[in-house]
Formats: structure tokens, C-alpha cells, sequence
């Protein structure tokens, strides 16, 4: 039997912004920005600081840092954040050294995202599940390289 999903104890911390530990160990995640913002956010010492923000649909906000915000730059081709709206990303849990330690931190890939191709029986299946509602038709296009019979498929929904 599967093991059942550990909480980690940072969510309990920071709940509103995504974090390496949002991620299951091995877990990548492609999102989509939605807007970038410069927010007072609280941190760890519980005093406000100015940060940028990346909006993500469908998650919680991610607060870059300047690694981050470089290498988003790079994928989307500008410097510029009102051009970063719309363009996906993919992130990923890595050890890092801060502060005098190793830390889990999350990153983003720096290439672009890779679409996956589905077969015939992952696709199917994929339908069911944006039918019984466990599955979002804009998740499906913004995640999987669809042919144009799949697309045709999903459209029928």
C-alpha cells in the first residue's frame, strides 16, 4: 500500500506562497505566470519586506528571489516582467547552500517547459478524469503536447 502523504512542516508556516516544500520529492511542476507584483511579505523574523511575486494560475503565489527572477528572464526571453504574463516555467525542489547551510529551495528550470506527448491510453484516461471532475480541461492544454485529434477530442467535451 502507498504510502499517505506527509505534511512538511514549512507549509505550516508559509501557507500562501509555493516552496520547495509544496513538492513531492522528484516532483516537477510546469505552471503559468499571471502577473508579477512587488508585495510587502512577511519573513522570517516576521518584519514586512518588499519582494517580487510571481502569480501562478491554478497555485499559490512563488516568491522569487534574484536566482529565480534571472533565470525567468532567460526562459522567457525579457528582462522585463510586464513580459512574463503568460509564459510557462517549470519548477523543481533543489539543495542549495545558504546561509552556512544546505537547504531544500525551489528553482526553475532553466530551459523552457517540455510538453509531454500522450498515447492513446493515457489520453483516454485523461479524459475520464477531466470528466469526473478530477482534471481541468486548461491544465490538460497547458501541460500535454495534444495532437490534433486530441485536441478535436478534448474541444467535445
Amino acid at each position: 500500500m502507498p504510502e499517505k502523504s506527509k505534511t512538511h512542516w514549512k507549509k505550516a508556516f508559509n501557507p500562501n506562497y509555493l516552496g520547495a516544500y509544496s513538492l513531492e520529492p522528484g516532483e516537477e511542476l510546469i505552471v503559468t505566470i499571471s502577473k508579477v507584483t512587488k508585495e510587502g511579505v512577511m519573513n522570517a523574523d516576521g518584519r514586512e519586506e518588499e519582494c517580487l511575486v510571481a502569480h501562478l494560475q491554478g497555485q499559490k503565489p512563488f516568491i522569487l528571489n534574484k536566482t529565480n527572477a534571472k533565470t525567468i528572464a532567460a526562459v522567457t526571453g525579457s528582462n522585463y516582467i510586464e513580459d512574463w504574463p503568460g509564459k510557462q516555467i517549470q519548477l523543481y525542489a533543489a539543495k542549495v547552500k545558504a546561509f552556512g547551510q544546505t537547504v531544500d529551495a525551489l528553482r526553475v528550470r532553466d530551459f523552457p517547459p517540455r510538453k509531454n506527448k500522450l498515447n492513446v491510453d493515457r489520453f483516454h484516461k485523461m479524459l475520464q478524469a477531466i470528466e469526473a471532475g478530477q482534471f481541468d480541461k486548461l491544465e490538460a492544454l497547458e501541460r500535454f503536447d495534444l495532437t490534433p485529434e486530441q485536441h478535436k477530442q478534448l474541444s467535445a467535451l
